[in-house]
């Protein structure tokens, strides 16, 4: 998997049920990236040739050229949930937790 100069992402902190009554779909989000880092530790474990830059995924057959491809879109994918889970709680950051408390029957 070739190296590409990137930023880690910041380890997402969990939601809290008030984040979820505002925004439910952080929980499933959340748990999303969780397993594409697992998946993507899992596939480099296995196949530990993904990390050279000058090896040819390729050439190792199907099943290698297909991790890395996995790999590098795990990684894209992973950007992209965390400027969503960035953005839905920048939107509802401006809303008062207690308002959203105020909607729940218990």
């Amino acid at each position: 998997m070739a190296r590409r100069n990137r930023t880690p992402r910041p380890a997402a902190k969990p939601p809290t049920p008030p984040d979820l009554v505002l925004a439910p779909e952080l929980a499933i989000l959340s748990v999303l990236a969780y397993v594409l880092d697992t998946a993507t530790a899992a596939l480099l474990a296995e196949h530990p040739t993904l990390i050279d830059d000058f090896h040819r995924p390729h050439d190792d057959g199907p099943v290698v050229s297909l991790a890395n491809t996995i790999c590098r879109r795990a990684a894209h994918l992973g950007d992209s949930l965390a400027a969503y889970d960035r953005a839905v709680r920048d939107a509802v950051g401006s809303t008062d937790h207690a308002e959203a408390d105020e909607d729940i029957p218990f």
